[in-house]
Order: structure tokens, then C-alpha cells, then sequence
């Protein structure tokens, strides 16, 4: 309940559960998909080019022809380079394979027309120059510019893959050049594709079986709690209907005794007539009062369920006072009624009357001797402040701090229900209840209910 009384709107947990944790889920395995599959492909092209580095840097090594790049001049170094290089002409990936001196001039390549050519602009071969191995993959002939080394290869296919490796002197000394290789890697090419969609298909299988287990646990829950909250209404409906009819049996007993006292009184011998007619009336009027009260449980116990609503505190407390008019002028107890202004309070207007009828019938036995109730009502803000006091015998210090507990009473016999059923229903409204000693003697009940719009 709100503050106002009004019901909270029950939400979908599953339907909310489900479209969250799919877009999370969904968010959550795209960007993993995305990140090991470039990671993938990553690791698979930098596998590729430290093999090929590794095969150059043999091949040159065995052949001794790496002094080529620091002599091109020298005819034996150019025979034995060339010799080197027919082995990597025999090889079928390699569409294009770039030697580069130091000053990035082509030394050599399988295309003739770019020997002795230099290109302003290749970051690859600087970085390969200065010892760092470069591979990287892409895709020519897409409408994308393309680099002047990379003249007439759009004819070889789409996606390709790029290697500057570095060329090291004899005996591992300084980097003395770099070569090109530019491939067609069919069999890489697949290789990748296979993975990045096994990758995917994966995230995508554990995705789904994340949401389906997260699904079925959250709509077990909450079909768990929808039943247990079913329960509890049913529990609470009838919580209150006990709660009202121990109050109706505790407020039964005055009229109870009102009838036996009177009953009593006609069994004298001497009783006189107008005396009889008398004690009649308040047997009659005791009567009707317990079976209103009656009646009230039995309707209320059949309503569905008890929903707060707009209750005149004025009218409530007039309707308390005449039920309990009869005991009031039996025990000689005067009545003051405040003159405030006609407030309305969030309750439950059966379980109010019957509050108000528990705490006049307590205040009524505590003034054994006669004394003044005091009834007035005031707004404090957004509450509804109602106090009810008596100048009675009061109540020590130990009882007060008890005397909302179940079962306790500072009555003989008493049920010890009345006081502990007040709070628990005041807070059910949102309000609260508070017990203040008079002085010299006697005690003031405090009721704090929240206004009604």
C-alpha cells in the first residue's frame, strides 16, 4: 500500500526478466563474439607471418644471401639472392614478394616494373625496417583507395594478406632490409572463416542456454512467489476477520455484564416497577447493541477483502459514544466531546469503530469511580491526530512498556487482545499509536491516521 492507500501495481517479473536479460545477454555475447573472433583471426594471421619469417630468415641464412641487401652490386651475392628467391617463386600463395633496402627502395619483386621504385608512404615497411615483423589482412578491389604498392593485385582476389618482415646481416646483425610477401591465402582464409564461425556459433549456443536457465529460474520464482502471495492475501483476509472478531468478543463483554447486572437487579424482591422497566431497556439496548456488532463481523468476514477507504472521524466517534452510552451513565463517567474540524482518515471503518468501542470500554474500566473521558481530533499535517483520555487510575511504567504486547492485560481475566489488535491495525493503515500518562492520574490514547485526499 502507498502512502495514500492505494494498491501498487504488480509488475510482469518474468516478461521484465525476459527482455532485460535477452538484451544484456544478447549485448554481452555480441561484443564477445566480436572481440574473440578479431582476436582470433589476429593470432591465426600472426601465425602465419612468424612462419614465413621464419622460413625467409632460414632460407637466406642457408643460401647466404641476405649480404645482397648491403651489396646489390656484388654479382655473387645477386646469383646466390636470386637462387634464394626462385624458392619462393615455386611457392603458390605468394602473388607478389617485395625486397626493400634499408632507404625503401624495391630492391627486387616478382613484378619487374617495380624494381628501383621507392613509395613515399608505407608505415608497414618503416615499422619492418626497424626490426618489427607486420602482418595485416584486408580486402583490395572494393572501391577503397589502394596503396601504389598494391598496383594490379585486385585481379588476384578480394582478401589478402599483407607481411613485412624484417631482413637481418649476417650471423643475426642489423636489420639490412625488409621483404613483402603479399598472399591470397585460400587455405588461411578458410581456416578463419571455420573459426570465427564456430566462435559465433558458440557464443550464440551458450547465450541461449544462459537465458534459457536464467528464464526457467526467474519464472519458477515468480511463479512461487505469485502463489505465496495468494497465500498470504488469504492468510491476511483471514488474519483480519479473527483480528475483528476477537475485538467484537472483547467489546461483547461489556454489554455482557451491562445484561447481567441488570438481570441481577430484577431478581430483588423489592425492585419497583419503574426500576424493572428500566433495567429492561438497558437488557433490550445491551442486546441490540451485541447483535449490531455481530452483524458487522459477519459482513465484514464475507467482504472479499478489507480495503481502506474515507472514514469521518466526527461521525465515527458520535456513533462510539451512543453504543457505549449506557455503560458511560451507569459508571457516572462524563463525556467530552472536542469540536474539531471534520477530518476524514484512511481506514477501515468497521475495524475503526471497533478500535474506538476497545479503547472507551478500556478508559471505562479504568474509572472505577465515575470521572471524564475526553474525546477530540485534530490534523497535524497529512495525519489525523485522534486522542481519546481518561482520568482513571492510570498505568505504571512497567505496563506501558508492555501493554501493546499479545496477551498481556492489566485486567483480571482479561484477554490481553485489545490494545495489541489497536497497533497492529493502525499500522496496517500506515499510522501509529501511542500511550501518554496524565497527571496527577489517568491516560491518554494517541491515534495517528493518514488523512484521506
Amino acid at each position: 500500500m502507498t502512502n495514500e492507500g492505494q494498491s501498487v501495481k504488480p509488475i510482469n517479473l518474468t516478461r521484465r526478466f525476459a527482455f532485460t536479460s535477452f538484451g544484456v545477454i544478447a549485448v554481452i555475447a555480441l561484443g564477445l563474439g566480436w572481440l574473440l573472433s578479431n582476436m582470433l583471426a589476429e593470432r591465426l594471421l600472426q601465425r602465419e607471418g612468424a612462419v614465413m619469417q621464419e622460413f625467409i630468415q632460414l632460407l637466406l641464412r642457408t643460401e647466404d644471401s641476405a649480404e645482397f641487401f648491403v651489396d646489390p652490386a656484388n654479382p655473387e651475392f645477386r646469383q646466390r639472392f636470386r637462387a634464394s628467391m626462385a624458392h619462393v617463386e615455386a611457392m603458390k600463395e605468394p602473388v607478389r614478394v617485395n625486397a626493400y633496402r634499408p632507404d625503401g627502395t624495391v630492391l627486387w619483386s616478382t613484378d619487374k616494373s617495380l624494381v628501383g621504385r621507392k613509395f613515399p608512404v608505407n608505415d608497414e615497411l618503416e615499422e619492418a625496417l626497424a626490426g618489427k615483423m607486420v602482418v595485416n589482412s584486408g580486402s583490395a578491389g572494393l572501391g577503397l583507395p589502394e596503396k601504389e604498392e598494391h598496383e594490379g593485385l585486385a585481379v588476384y582476389g578480394s582478401n589478402f594478406v599483407e607481411s613485412y618482415i624484417p631482413i637481418y646481416g649476417k650471423d643475426g646483425g642489423p636489420v639490412v632490409g625488409a621483404m613483402e610477401f603479399y598472399k591470397i591465402p585460400t587455405l588461411l582464409n578458410e581456416s578463419i572463416h571455420e573459426g570465427v564461425l564456430r566462435l559465433w556459433l558458440a557464443c550464440l549456443a551458450s547465450g541461449l542456454a544462459l537465458f534459457a536457465t536464467l528464464y526457467w529460474t526467474v519464472a519458477r520464482a515468480d511463479r512461487v512467489m505469485r502463489q505465496q502471495q495468494g497465500r498470504l492475501a488469504e492468510a491476511q483476509t483471514l488474519a483480519t476477520a479473527v483480528e475483528l472478531a476477537s475485538a467484537v468478543a472483547h467489546n461483547l463483554r461489556n454489554p455482557l455484564a451491562s445484561i447481567r447486572v441488570s438481570a441481577e437487579m430484577l431478581q430483588q424482591p423489592d425492585v419497583q416497577a419503574h426500576e424493572a422497566l428500566e433495567h429492561s431497556q438497558d437488557i433490550t439496548q445491551a442486546v441490540d447493541r451485541a447483535d449490531r456488532w455481530i452483524s458487522e463481523l459477519v459482513r465484514v468476514s464475507q467482504a472479499p477483502n478489507l480495503t481502506p477507504e474515507p472514514v469521518p472521524v466526527a461521525a465515527l466517534i458520535r456513533d462510539c459514544l451512543q453504543e457505549m452510552q449506557t455503560e458511560l451513565r451507569r459508571r457516572q463517567i462524563r463525556v467530552e466531546t472536542g469540536t474539531g474540524a471534520d477530518l476524514r482518515v484512511v481506514a477501515h471503518p468497521a475495524m475503526l469503530r471497533q478500535i474506538v468501542l476497545s479503547i472507551i470500554a478500556n478508559a471505562i474500566d479504568a474509572m472505577t469511580q465515575g470521572g471524564e473521558l475526553s474525546v477530540g481530533w485534530q490534523q497535524t499535517g497529512a495525519m489525523a491526530v485522534l486522542t481519546l483520555s481518561d482520568n482513571g487510575s492510570g498505568l505504571s511504567q512497567e505496563a506501558r512498556q508492555r501493554i501493546f504486547r499479545p496477551f498481556f492485560s492489566t485486567k483480571s481475566g482479561g484477554l490481553g487482545i485489545g490494545l495489541a489488535l489497536v497497533k497492529r491495525m493502525v499500522e496496517q493503515w500506515r499510522g501509529s499509536v501511542a500511550l501518554i500518562p496524565l497527571l496527577p492520574h489517568g491516560t491518554a490514547v494517541e491515534i495517528r491516521l493518514p488523512l484521506a485526499p
